[in-house]
């Protein structure tokens, strides 16, 4: 887990954060909005309606890479929010965040951002099994964090502008302990930034040309502990093996096709100890699965956001629906190293948090 939070906050910050290339600003948010009822396990829980704030410290990019310029300036956001979700079970949040917010449409007085946005959060009230048994949706004290936003910016002068937000987040343990159903809370926020340093003024050359090779080839393999059931309590490790080629479409996206071999020993364990298999003859289905899968990156220079969705062609077990997704970042170290952090999901449902490493040829 530590080691997670880790790579997760070193891939985040892999941005620039020279302060005299950069506009700045400071914005803060008024948070407002409900637990939406995403599983029907945790319907006890979806009755309150959270309430925060939220400060946040944001770049806009110059231009300075090749990228900056195709996705038309983008702000970088850091930020630090707090939840009170109005529901003695489940306590209360604090988020630790960072952010892209892409411009979907900029006039000059406004502006609308869609952003992308993950970190850790801590729980003061999560799950326990003697004192609060209830709370299946917080059920570790640090979690992962995954958000979007709609920002509409209203610039009202210079310095000075209106940022009211649609923002859904979504928190999870990554299936590092059970059970594990994850929080989702939408909010209408309502926010102001007030700009606190301006770029020097001067022209900034790309200094860091896109790779544009057509195609790539990766071998990754990945890693972590998990854990499936109430009755296999303790995380066990799991690994993962994946090819993965991938198709250069353009400065923005690549598309991929690859296969799969998962090995997860506490699925091994909630085979071996399914109570159902008591009093069945046969003989004990094997843990070991393989999946083909296909999926996109969404590049920002060496930061890629990944979105993968794959089938088991191989799963005796039968223990998830057969269909999974996976989100995460990647980073390219050099040219033939990637490293990768990832959330593999069936529904809404997180099976297990990733760390990876990978070779390109």
């Amino acid at each position: 887990m530590k080691k997670l939070s880790l790579a997760i906050l070193f891939l985040l910050v892999s941005l620039p954060l020279d302060a005299q290339q950069y506009d700045w600003y400071l914005n803060g948010q008024v948070i407002k909005g409900f637990i939406l009822k995403h599983n029907e396990h945790v319907g006890h829980l979806a009755n309150s309606n959270p309430s925060g704030i939220e400060l946040s410290l944001q770049q806009k990019l110059n231009g300075k890479r090749e990228w900056e310029n195709i996705y038309k300036k983008p702000l970088v956001s850091y930020g630090l929010s707090y939840y009170n979700l109005q529901n003695p079970k489940l306590g209360h949040l604090v988020v630790a965040s960072a952010a892209m917010d892409l411009p979907i449409k900029r006039t000059e007085n406004t502006a609308l951002y869609f952003r992308i946005g993950t970190g850790l959060v801590y729980s003061t009230n999560p799950y326990d099994r003697e004192t609060n048994n209830q709370n299946n949706m917080v059920t570790s004290t640090i979690t992962y964090l995954l958000q979007t936003r709609f920002t509409y910016e209203i610039k009202l002068n210079e310095q000075i502008s209106l940022t009211p937000n649609l923002n859904i987040t979504h928190s999870s343990n990554g299936a590092q302990r059970a059970p594990n159903r994850g929080i989702n809370i939408i909010t209408a926020n309502l926010g102001m930034s007030y700009k606190i340093k301006s770029q020097e003024d001067k022209e900034f050359r790309d200094i860091t040309p896109l790779d544009k090779t057509p195609y790539q080839v990766y071998l990754m393999v990945s890693g972590g502990r998990n854990t499936r059931t109430l009755q296999v309590r303790e995380p066990l490790p799991f690994f993962n093996l994946l090819l993965y080629g991938q198709k250069y479409v353009n400065p923005k996206s690549d598309w991929g096709v690859g296969i799969e071999y998962f090995h997860s020993y506490s699925l091994k364990e909630q085979i071996a100890t399914n109570w159902f298999r008591i009093y069945d003859e046969e003989e004990i289905a094997d843990f070991k699965r393989l999946g083909l899968l296909i999926g996109h990156e969404l590049k920002f220079g060496k930061l890629g956001f990944i979105t993968q969705m794959g089938v088991y062609v191989y799963n005796p077990s039968k223990s998830n629906m057969p269909v999974y997704q996976r989100f995460g970042l990647r980073y390219q170290f050099h040219n033939n190293i990637i490293a990768q952090v990832a959330l593999k999901t069936h529904a809404a449902t997180a099976e297990q948090a990733e760390i990876g490493i990978g070779w390109r040829f």
